[in-house]
């Protein structure tokens, strides 16, 4: 996966204490829970850098895409930092030529504006797409949830860096 070829739109990260060896756990526990809220529109797969696992660097990312926003992909990656637990979260951006075509297509819209990615969708599509992103949340606090023996996943407990979601 190479991430120069797209935007963040928002990115969290967290430090679990004693977590360490949670790694493959939290991401199973994600996958678990993306299952049970059963979005047909959700699809995700683990990706690891190959070459980079040779050079004893390896770093597996569960990607998470939605059919509706092939630009849109959210990246959600755990690795271990000595005895802690290291979590990613990220909401990436891929400019798409048909995408760019109906963006510079758009009449009533000021020329320095019209390839502002997202500008072309309309309420139901933020609705969406929003909600795309708030299921990849939910699962990552829910995993975080399990793992810390049930603690508290609420936005107090688990705090996130503000992102698409927070647009207005």
């Amino acid at each position: 996966m190479k991430l120069h070829e797209s935007l963040i739109a928002g990115q969290s990260h967290q430090l679990l204490d004693e977590l360490g060896h949670e790694a493959v756990g939290i991401v199973l526990e994600v996958e678990r829970k993306l299952r049970s809220i059963d979005v047909p529109e959700i699809s995700w797969q683990m990706e690891t850098g190959v070459l980079r696992g040779m050079a004893g660097k390896r770093r597996d990312i569960l990607v998470v895409e939605h059919a509706q926003f092939c630009e849109y992909k959210v990246l959600i990656a755990s690795r271990t930092v000595g005895s802690a637990l290291h979590l990613s979260w990220m909401l990436t951006v891929t400019p798409r030529q048909t995408k760019g075509l109906r963006r510079a297509l758009r009449l009533g819209v000021e020329r320095e504006n019209r390839f502002r990615i997202g500008d072309e969708l309309d309420l139901f599509d933020m609705f969406d797409l929003n909600a795309f992103v708030k299921v990849t949340q939910l699962a990552l606090k829910h995993a975080v949830r399990i793992l810390t023996a049930g603690g508290d996943p609420s936005d107090e407990a688990v705090e996130w860096a503000p992102g698409l979601e927070d647009q207005e």
